[in-house]
């Protein structure tokens, strides 16, 4: 049979409970019926011992003490539970002496209505009494023997009995066989049923709070499953409500992040083979209609024709080139030739190479070196496509008159992590709007959506960049305000 998790938190709760209520409510009654025990037991003792002064304090001598001490054990207290209240009357040496026998049977008929009233006690316990000097008069038998003279040790077992101030003797009493009134084992009884009473009230409780927080622990979960079952079935966009800060609400955070990048990524991949249908579409177009005209006889194929058919050609090869390209990035299957080089030789050559391409557009290139920068480690060819895809971009994006620097400089990195250096290609162009600056590195990514007419490039170049950059272990980043410019940076770990 299949449980929810609901059901079987709600279960742990009632059986914690359960186990714990029992436990304590074990703890509890053995205490209480310990301390209650104890409780008697004093009271009883002290209530003997009252009567043991009185009978001394009236008879002024130990004669006939056995026949008192052997009696049933009676509690001479009263409904306020005084543990010594006939000592009042003839302990101290005031109205309790002189009285004689006639004393000694007034505390015998007081005993004797306590044995006859509801607090009669249920049992017997022994008594045993030695006389000042430590000798047993009244003994316990395998206890205290009659006659023997106890140690210090065991008189300390006992409470001295005193005539006024003077020490006459020491009680001592068997502690085991507690004796209970009828009215103390009542309440021992009522302590056991009212803590059965709680730990079912606790149990009760339990459940229902177990039920409740059951529920409100699993209604994330119950909703995480429904959403996570519809982004699979292709719903994509699924999100849950936040309700806490603790894992579960951090699992719900995760899961709506998740499901907003997959949302994303879907886009972009429709959006990339949106355009790379696109791209695909215009030079076929031109080869075809060239083609397609040149057969039917319409136009001569002369040299300009057929080259601009191959030039269309080219551009196809590029595409997937670059496609191909970005398909072993993502396997981890792309080519990389290391080895140490100088990051300034890198830019002096970018220079070298766009050095005409400026020219004709009435640019400047600068350079902006860190002189005895350490070597990186990197691939030349690849690193060299990256510094050719921005300059390029640069350029293109770049007004007649402006200047593009290429800098470079080591970069300042955190204790423990590697030192790099920081590549940065600069320009004064058009900018590029912040709402783009988030998904300028995606493929088919365009922050100009006229570079379509742009036949030399596939849309890819960015993309292609960050794949190079991240094969290398570095970063890559671009900052940019619209009328101001660009600067796109990328750093490579230097030689340990």
């Amino acid at each position: 049979m299949k449980r929810s998790i609901s059901s079987k938190l709600a279960l742990a709760f009632i059986l914690v409970a359960i186990l714990t209520g029992t436990l304590l409510t074990l703890v509890f009654f053995s205490s209480t019926a310990n301390r209650f025990q104890q409780y008697v037991f004093d009271q009883q003792f002290y209530a003997k011992l009252a009567e043991v002064e009185t009978f001394y304090s009236s008879n002024k001598s130990w004669e006939g003490i056995e026949e008192l001490l052997n009696k049933q054990a009676g509690a001479m207290r009263g409904p306020g539970g005084s543990a010594r209240g006939g000592q009042g009357q003839g302990g101290d040496g005031g109205q309790g002496q002189g009285q004689g026998a006639g004393g000694m049977r007034q505390t015998e008929q007081a005993a004797t209505e306590v044995q006859a009233s509801p607090l009669s006690p249920m049992g017997s316990r022994q008594y045993a009494l030695a006389d000042q000097d430590g000798v047993v008069l009244v003994g316990i038998e395998g206890l205290y023997p009659q006659g023997t003279k106890l140690s210090h040790e065991q008189l300390n077992e006992g409470v001295p009995v005193h005539d006024g101030t003077r020490h006459v003797g020491t009680l001592l009493a068997q502690k085991r066989n507690i004796v209970y009134t009828q009215a103390e084992q009542h309440f021992l009884e009522r302590t056991g049923k009212g803590l059965l009473w709680a730990l079912l009230i606790t149990v009760i409780l339990a459940a229902l709070f177990g039920f409740l927080l059951s529920r409100s622990l699993t209604k994330p979960v119950v909703e995480l499953t429904k959403a996570a079952q519809n982004l699979a079935g292709g719903a994509l966009g699924q999100t849950v409500d936040v309700r806490s800060s603790d894992e579960l609400g951090e699992l719900s955070t995760v899961f709506n992040k998740m499901s907003a990048e997959l949302e994303q990524s879907d886009r972009l991949r429709k959006q990339m083979t949106a355009d790379i249908a696109h791209d695909l579409r215009t030079p076929l177009t031109v080869i075809g209609g060239y083609v397609e005209s040149m057969r039917d006889g319409d136009l001569e194929p002369t040299p300009e024709r057929l080259s601009l058919i191959y030039s269309e050609i080219m551009r196809l090869n590029r595409l997937v080139d670059d496609l191909r390209f970005l398909s072993q990035s993502d396997s981890g299957n792309l080519p990389m030739n290391i080895a140490p080089l100088d990051a300034n030789e890198l830019l002096e050559q970018s220079r070298e190479i766009f050095k005409l391409k400026v020219q004709e557009k009435d640019l400047s290139l600068e350079l902006d070196l860190q002189e005895n920068l350490p070597f990186i480690v990197g691939d030349e060819s690849r690193l060299m496509q990256v510094l050719e895809n921005l300059v390029g971009n640069a350029i293109r994006h770049s007004q007649r008159g402006g200047t593009i620097r290429l800098r470079s400089r080591l970069m300042d990195t955190e204790p423990g992590k590697q030192t790099c250096v920081k590549f940065t290609v600069a320009d004064d162009g058009e900018g590029i709007p912040a709402e783009s600056l988030p998904y300028i590195f995606e493929r088919f990514h365009r922050a100009d959506k006229s570079r379509h007419a742009d036949e030399s490039q596939s849309g890819l170049g960015l993309a292609i960049v960050k794949a190079i950059v991240l094969a290398h272990g570095g970063e890559v980043w671009v900052e940019s305000d619209v009328g101001k410019g660009s600067n796109f940076y990328f750093c490579i770990p230097a030689r340990g």
